[in-house]
């Protein structure tokens, strides 16, 4: 099985929220990452695959980005994860 590996830069003014292991909502902080394509060990709102942000709350925990089969990256990127306001 082949890994999808990116470099993703999440601007200052950025609304990007993922979710950690344990299902909790929240906002991914600004700065540079490395992320994976995967697919979670847990299903996460019924989806299949995941962008996993490493280490990327305030924490440092990996949170992940739910992701449709048909998504494409930049695209799920753009859009975000918007947190609510």
């Amino acid at each position: 099985m082949a890994l999808e590996c990116y470099r993703v830069v999440v601007p200052e003014d950025a609304r990007l929220a993922g979710y950690t292991v344990a299902g909790q909502r929240v906002p991914i902080a600004p700065g540079e990452y490395v992320v994976h394509k995967v697919t979670p060990k847990v299903p996460i709102q019924g989806l299949r695959e995941a962008l996993r942000f490493v280490g990327a709350d305030e924490r440092g925990r990996d949170l992940h980005v739910p992701l449709s089969s048909d998504a494409r990256l930049a695209e799920v990127l753009q859009r975000g994860e918007a947190l609510a306001d």
